[in-house]
């Protein structure tokens, strides 16, 4: 098993939580580019203008930085200085203000802080003294990308993204390989595996297996893939519906529905971003959200390209009564805001009947900036979302809580795409780096 030690000459954390309601003079900040992602995506394909410069800040080279805690007021959200202007490459604490205005200096501190909090409730999921601390990297562009499945009995996240050893790439061509990293040792390892994982993507936790999403390239189906975390022992799922190939499968959840009281089925989303990226050849089927029943080996596409036009990250509610799923609009990855497309750069959510089947398709949330990307729902039912801003909660009526703040933990300008939920831990794919932030609640569940 190839090892890699990583993070330990930059290794830093982020200290002395704090709350504070507003400080001095607004400092430059960095820009937000939120169309820097179709898994890295669209960039690849055309050709992008118009950028606003990038400065970075928050963060010291030696991976350190001032852990605080902002507070806005919800009502600083939907009512400001009539004078104001944003637009949608910006993030909200990038709102220009009048600088007489005390919003203005409070956002000005706000864009400097790991946490921002729009409520009481997310005080309480913070705790007194939320930690942030880097655990591995920097390297390679894109090297923590995508995934984030927790493994409670080994307690390690596994993830996906660009190998750090092999060179000569650009970060979108890059193999993109499975590795996970122990949250004692920090230690990041590439795992053996008996069968090729082919640009590897999303993937979930469901009865002591981690199951990975693959694109796979012109002469190699993708699919779905079982691992044990233990052996690397690989099977494949699924990677047919009737001789016809997956486009490329993105991001599968599991769930024994409402009741609890049925096997277990397995929801993925399939969403031609590799086809766009040319990694394999022409699409065989509409983008789709599919459900496959292990007991009766069925695979049936349940929610259409005219409910969600680009399905990405998906996530069942802990109680089985809820599918979340993000849908990225490739005009949206493009910078082109959201504007009158077929598709939004939203969180829809649908109830799940008593047979396990999506219905009552509803809007759940809509991104500041950027797409919403990974989706994780916690053991109380807040939804957790990887969008450009950073990672965004909100409760289950879909009311932002609060969010922990990209600007900090990401130096690239390749938002963040997942992330992982692993007991009072959330440990962040940051690009070329991975956070592990320390919360007071406990958040992760087993599907």
């Amino acid at each position: 098993m190839a090892r890699y030690y990583v993070g330990q000459a930059r290794h830093g954390a982020l200290n002395d939580g704090l709350s504070i309601p507003f400080l001095e003079a607004r400092p430059r900040r960095r820009t937000l580019l939120p169309f820097m992602k179709l898994h890295s995506r669209i960039n690849q394909l055309l050709v992008l203008t118009s950028f606003l410069a990038s400065t970075a800040v928050s963060q010291a080279s030696n991976g350190t930085a001032n852990n605080l805690i902002v507070s806005i007021p919800p009502s600083d959200t939907v009512v400001l200085p009539p004078t104001f202007s944003s637009n949608y490459s910006l993030s909200f604490v990038d709102t220009v203000l009048p600088p007489s205005s005390s919003l203005d200096t409070l956002l000005a501190h706000a864009d400097n802080a790991t946490f921002i909090s729009y409520s009481q409730a997310f005080l309480n999921i913070l705790g007194p003294s939320p930690s942030a601390q880097r655990i591995a990297g920097p390297l390679k562009a894109e090297f923590a990308y995508e995934a984030g499945v927790y493994v409670p009995e080994l307690n390690s996240v596994w993830f996906t993204g660009s190998d750090p050893e092999e060179t000569g790439s650009t970060s979108v061509q890059a193999p993109r390989v499975v590795m996970n990293i122990n949250l004692t040792s920090h230690e990041v390892s590439v795992p053996n595996l008996t069968e090729p994982v082919l640009v590897a993507n999303g993937g979930t936790y469901h009865n002591g297996m981690v199951y990975i999403c693959h694109w796979g390239n012109y002469t190699y189906a993708g699919g779905i893939l079982a691992i044990n975390p233990r052996t690397g022992m690989t099977t494949t799922v699924v990677n047919s519906y009737f001789g016809l190939r997956l486009n490329g499968p993105d991001d599968v959840a599991w769930t024994s529905g409402p009741n609890n009281d049925s096997d277990a089925v397995m929801f993925f989303s399939d969403v031609d971003f590799s086809v766009q990226l040319n990694f394999t050849g022409p699409a065989q089927l509409p983008n789709a959200i599919w459900r496959y029943d292990p007991t009766l080996k069925s695979l049936q596409p349940v929610i259409s390209r005219a409910e969600i036009n680009s399905p990405n990250g998906i996530a069942v509610s802990p109680d089985g009564k809820r599918l979340y799923v993000t849908d990225s609009p490739v005009s949206n990855l493009q910078g082109h805001g959201p504007g009158n497309t077929t598709g939004s750069a939203a969180v829809f959510v649908w109830d799940l009947d008593e047979t396990i089947t999506p219905v009552n398709k509803r809007m759940f949330s809509l991104a500041r900036t950027g797409v919403p990307d990974g989706i994780k729902v916690d053991r109380n039912g807040r939804v957790w979302t990887a969008e450009t801003e950073g990672i965004v909660c909100r409760d289950a009526n879909g009311r932002v809580l609060g969010l922990i703040n990209a600007k900090v933990l990401d130096e690239t300008d390749t938002p963040i795409a997942n992330f992982a939920l692993a007991g009072n831990r959330i440990v962040v794919l940051a690009i070329d780096q991975i956070w592990e932030v320390t919360l007071k609640e406990e958040l992760s569940w087993e599907a």
